[in-house]
């Protein structure tokens, strides 16, 4: 199901790693006259196409990108899909028994909603979650609102009355599953996921619960160690190839040209390194599934589109690197870690993402202050009406700079006495456009830098 448009206007997280007390983050747009274009306005609402994350290491910036994936995959998959362990605030000797906390505000379509979920570290459940659609009056109406009390008892309740009299009984039903007689598979599970897997959501209030949960299934996380998974078009899209030739041409990587090239498999060798069962698994799935229709994977870093050809052989078409020699091309793996991360962040300049909430964790590793600034610079650019947003944390302090960002768009964490994170916003301090921010910044204008201790000798 394609939902549209879909942006977060704001997330609150509490009892989450290094975040304790409430901290929330919001996209709204403030006053900030600078940079229009970085603002899209659905309905009565103007939300940032981007927000800049800056803090000291150990601040809590990863735990934000971390408490939005961790959320997402609760909701898609329920809490079997996650470790619970020591993710709770564990400066703190009792949050272990105290609930993570998890909050969404969002535009779906036109439509704007609220959706938590809190859960139990402890009992390992979901011990409460809700969906509200906040009409463009400021009337709240309760989808569904699921509450687990103190002794166990789970209750749900809504406020949905329209719709036929087919669509009331099966939601009636679905809630139900969640109600006194709850099963423990279903503690473990959100409403917000089995309505959407089972009630074929096709209209009413089920296409609604559905587009909710396809807002969460179409965010992009990116962390340094992940890969973007839409790079592995690259070996048979020749359009796509082209898109990264030119782009990566613009960002002085030394690559004149990303190519094809065709070539028999050679499981031995590609498969070099991999435990010899689970190489024997890869070659019965590669024969077996490439029998019916071409295979893209990733081994060992390269990517490959398996095919079999009117012999009966596995072909693949490995990406190449032209360097300036033809005769002589480059794999992915002799390219740098700089080009490699680049890999991973270009295709997030493609039109497929239009309508996409992206979240990348450090954008700036491995990749030199002005090409991170280019890369951000690109994204607007692409994001010039359209429906995406983008979400990043980075160390690299030439981007805290007015002419490429508004104000509201620059947000700090900062480690706290206790060692909890405390979010807070550049908007707060009120400064002008055309102020040196990055410099401010370093002096410890904003707060959020590491406060180093003066070097000092170590008596024998």
């Amino acid at each position: 199901m394609k939902v549209g448009i879909i942006m977060l206007i704001g997330f609150a997280v509490s009892n989450y790693r290094s975040f304790y007390q409430k901290q929330t983050i919001s996209f709204l747009a403030s006053k900030v006259a600078r940079h229009k274009e970085h603002v899209t306005e659905i309905g009565n609402r103007k939300i940032l196409k981007s927000s800049l994350i800056f803090g000291a290491n150990a601040g809590g910036k990863t735990n934000l990108i971390r408490a939005i994936n961790f959320s997402r995959n609760i909701i898609l998959e329920g809490l079997d899909s996650v470790n619970l362990s020591k993710k709770h605030f564990r400066i703190e000797r009792d949050a272990y028994n105290q609930p993570g906390v998890f909050e969404y505000r969002m535009m779906v379509g036109e439509k704007e909603y609220s959706y938590g979920i809190v859960i139990s570290y402890a009992k390992a459940e979901v011990i409460s979650e809700w969906l509200v659609r906040i009409e463009k009056s400021g009337r709240e109406v309760e989808i569904f609102n699921r509450i687990v009390d103190e002794s166990g008892k789970s209750n749900v309740t809504t406020e949905i009355k329209s719709g036929s009299k087919l669509e009331k009984m099966r939601m009636e039903i679905y809630l139900e599953d969640f109600g006194e007689n709850i099963s423990d598979v279903f503690r473990k599970k959100s409403i917000l996921s089995d309505i959407a897997q089972r009630g074929n959501g096709k209209e009413g209030i089920f296409e609604e619960i559905t587009s909710v949960y396809e807002w969460f299934n179409q965010i992009i996380v990116l962390f340094p160690s992940t890969r973007y998974e839409g790079i592995n078009e690259l070996a048979a899209n020749s359009h796509r190839r082209k898109f990264f030739s030119t782009k990566l041409l613009n960002y002085d990587t030394g690559i004149c040209k990303v190519d094809s090239k065709k070539e028999e498999m050679n499981f031995d060798k590609i498969l070099e390194g991999v435990p010899r069962e689970e190489a024997e698994k890869i070659k019965v799935i590669v024969s077996n599934q490439t029998s019916k229709h071409p295979v893209t994977m990733r081994i060992n870093e390269q990517i490959f589109d398996l095919r079999k050809d009117e012999n009966g052989n596995i072909i693949y078409n490995k990406i190449v690197m032209d360097h300036g020699n033809a005769e002589e091309q480059f794999e992915y793996q002799d390219e740098s870690d700089g080009t490699k991360r680049l890999f991973d962040l270009i295709p997030l300049l493609a039109d497929n993402c239009n309508g996409r909430v992206i979240l990348i964790d450090e954008i700036d590793r491995s990749l030199h202050t002005n090409l991170t600034r280019r890369f951000v610079s690109d994204f607007y650019q692409m994001a010039n009406n359209r429906n995406v947003q983008l979400i990043t944390t980075t160390h690299d302090s030439h981007l805290l700079d007015l002419d490429l960002l508004r104000q509201d768009e620059i947000w700090f964490v900062e480690r706290q006495p206790d060692h909890s994170s405390r979010m807070y916003s550049l908007d707060d301090f009120k400064q002008r456009y055309d102020k040196k921010i990055d410099k401010e910044y370093l002096i410890g204008r904003y707060g959020a830098i590491p406060l180093l201790s003066p070097d000092f000798d170590m008596e024998e």
